[in-house]
């Protein structure tokens, strides 16, 4: 089953963030994740970058400089929904959080969001482990972006579809890949990659993808010459809340 998905970036003042987290985790997502139509409920928290983003061979990324899309970016509130119709109909189920959850909210700073849908899925190694609607993946890493020029939309569709899931097919510890459009937000692209872990020497998981040495030749342009990045993308994380039981 597709499910819609709710991004949330922002950062938070250091002080006031214990407050928050522990109204957030102990009241306001157990409200949210009890609401009809909400799948489930994964917050997480970002792991810094310590030097810019280096894809193996590959060109520089770059990064939107719209002083308009906010630059939030320490954690990342995921929430997956049955249809975009739980965030945007007529009375729909998040209208019923009140004036008191909004100021609370309002702590957050930098703050951006998308909705988007599934356009295309893929299983990893881990997928037959982990059903679509068993909940919120221990780890993960989201990107946001959008393309240059129209004609670059067509180069893009073809190379999630004949290469870009092959090369990460095989990811040790990979979950799924979702690759999204937005319904609404600055970036119109998406990409959600669902991990069971995400280990203490890693910030990001580019370097596990290329590890197996599943990268093909390309055939056309690295998506990174057409593809513009919303600020601090991609962002990798580890859950925060629900928290994650020790085995």
């Amino acid at each position: 089953m597709s499910e819609c998905l709710r991004a949330e970036w922002y950062d938070l003042p250091a002080e006031g963030a214990a407050d928050f987290l522990g109204w957030l985790h102990g009241a306001h997502l157990p409200a949210l994740q009890a609401l009809p139509g909400i799948v489930w409920v994964g917050h997480y928290r970002i792991v810094p970058k310590s030097s810019p983003l280096d894809v193996p061979d590959s060109p520089a990324r770059v990064e939107t400089d719209d002083p308009a899309v906010p630059k939030g970016g320490d954690y990342v509130l995921i929430t997956a929904a049955l249809s975009p119709d739980v965030f945007f109909a007529p009375n729909a189920p998040l209208e019923t959080f009140g004036d008191a959850a909004a100021a609370r909210l309002a702590a957050r700073r930098e703050y951006r969001m998308a909705v988007f849908i599934e356009e295309l899925r893929f299983d990893g190694p881990e997928g037959r482990r982990h059903m679509p609607v068993s909940g919120p993946p221990p780890a993960m890493q989201i990107g946001s972006y959008n393309v240059r020029e129209p004609a670059d939309e067509l180069e893009l569709a073809r190379t999630y579809r004949r290469r870009k899931f092959l090369e990460v097919a095989a990811t040790p510890g990979m979950i799924r890949t979702r690759k999204l459009l937005s319904v609404a937000g600055w970036a119109k692209h998406g990409i959600f990659y669902e991990f069971t872990d995400l280990k203490d020497d890693e910030e990001t998981f580019e370097k596990r993808f290329s590890a197996d040495g599943r990268r093909q030749a390309a055939s056309g342009r690295h998506m990174l010459e057409y593809v513009v990045h919303s600020p601090g993308a991609p962002h990798a994380g580890r859950r925060i809340w629900p928290a994650i039981r020790e085995t």
